[in-house]
């Protein structure tokens, strides 16, 4: 079985012990739009995206984890959530599932968060 590609930001520290520790399940509120009504939904897990995200969508964050996770996409159907990111199929996945089946590793970090970045270079 190949593995899936996806994606979790989060802070830096928050990463940083992710990798060396396994995922947490934390609590998510969402609004869904759908084409009748827009329904708030809740779920219990971690977030996964099977993309990269801009900076405004999904949860804050200056670090973007990539996750390699040994399932299908079938197998993660009971946990999308459809119609909360426009383009991006999001997941909310338990940790007891997710840390067993993944390989992790800290894909990116915004620059500007790091103590050897030299914030002049934003400046207008």
């Amino acid at each position: 079985m190949a593995a899936l590609t996806l994606y979790h930001r989060t802070s830096i520290g928050e990463a940083r012990q992710i990798v060396k520790e396994g995922f947490r399940d934390q609590k998510w509120g969402f609004s869904v739009d759908d084409a009748v009504t827009e329904r708030r939904v809740k779920a219990m897990g971690v977030w996964l995206t099977d993309r990269l995200l801009e900076s405004d969508d999904g949860p804050p964050g200056d670090a973007t984890l990539e996750v390699l996770l040994d399932a299908n996409e079938a197998s993660l159907q009971p946990f999308e959530l459809a119609g909360v990111l426009g383009e991006a199929r999001l997941w909310v996945v338990p940790a007891t599932i997710l840390n067993p089946r993944s390989r992790l590793r800290i894909l990116r970090v915004d620059p500007r968060s790091s103590g050897w970045f030299d914030r002049r270079e934003f400046q207008e």
